[in-house]
């Protein structure tokens, strides 16, 4: 009998977590009429907020992959002292309250710091730009490209790494031809949360990047102007993109991921 109250219970609690995960989203995609969601995403400045996000998130995406799994190969193959220290402290842009996270950058790249001067002279203002999302889409997010790589690379045998080295590997050698390739699994699952992050960013992005709008800018500013039910037909929109991007994400990378 508890035994079966037990598993009931397990199976029950797994339902109610699947079932707060889904009800909005189905509730929200349901009560927008098809014609209001067509309408709402015919409005230019939303397609180009949209465009901006996709853009944006795609740059901060790459910035990650080309710096953070680098980052996440020497975590895994160097110790020295403070090193926990180090990797809690990387993970602190994905905690921080966003905004505070906006004026730590604005901070470093704002119009009045020597980087964010210096760039505006020459012509590359970090603030109120393209360049000004990516930096706060990057900051934010990097973290998880950083963590799943990490994670892939820390299960790697030992013995892999050392053969490669006795047969005379450099460092770039062994990160490319032996990490990289047993670890794409990870650093794809790293890429596709970075880049869905990247589209949702908004506290940081507000501070260093008001415009041009970004869709998370640009719905707070309809939110702003109309209220909720102003926003269910652009955030349904949102929502049945999203999991047609997702599936398609999840459904080209599970057959990478096999085929490697």
């Amino acid at each position: 009998m508890l035994r079966s109250l037990r598993t009931s219970a397990l199976y029950a609690a797994g339902a109610v977590s699947v079932a707060y995960a889904l009800w909005p989203i189905i509730r929200l995609a349901a009560d927008a009429p098809p014609d209001a969601i067509v309408q709402a995403w015919r409005q230019p400045e939303l397609l180009q907020a949209a465009a901006t996000s996709l853009m944006s998130a795609a740059l901060s995406t790459a910035l990650s992959v080309v710096l953070g799994v680098p980052a996440a190969f020497l975590l895994v193959r160097f110790r020295f002292p403070g090193k926990w220290l180090l990797e809690t402290l990387l993970l602190l842009p994905l905690v921080l309250p966003p905004i505070v996270g906006g004026v730590a950058l604005m901070d470093v790249f704002g119009p009045y710091t020597a980087i964010g001067s210096f760039a505006a002279a020459h012509h590359l203002p970090l603030t109120l730009s393209v360049a000004g999302i990516v930096l706060a889409q990057w900051y934010v997010t990097s973290p998880f490209l950083v963590f799943t790589s990490r994670a892939g690379f820390a299960e790697i045998p030992k013995e892999l790494h050392e053969a490669f080295r006795l047969d005379g590997a450099d460092g770039w050698t062994t990160f490319w031809r032996l990490y990289v390739p047993l670890a794409a699994g990870s650093i794809l699952t790293g890429a596709a949360l970075t880049f869905a992050r990247a589209l949702g960013e908004f506290g940081a992005t507000m501070l260093m990047a008001y415009h041009p709008y970004s869709l998370p800018v640009y719905i707070w500013v309809q939110f702003t102007a109309g209220g909720v039910a102003s926003m269910v037909p652009i955030a349904s929109g949102i929502v049945m993109a999203l999991a047609v991007g997702v599936a398609a994400v999840r459904l080209v990378g599970s057959r990478f991921v096999r085929r490697g």
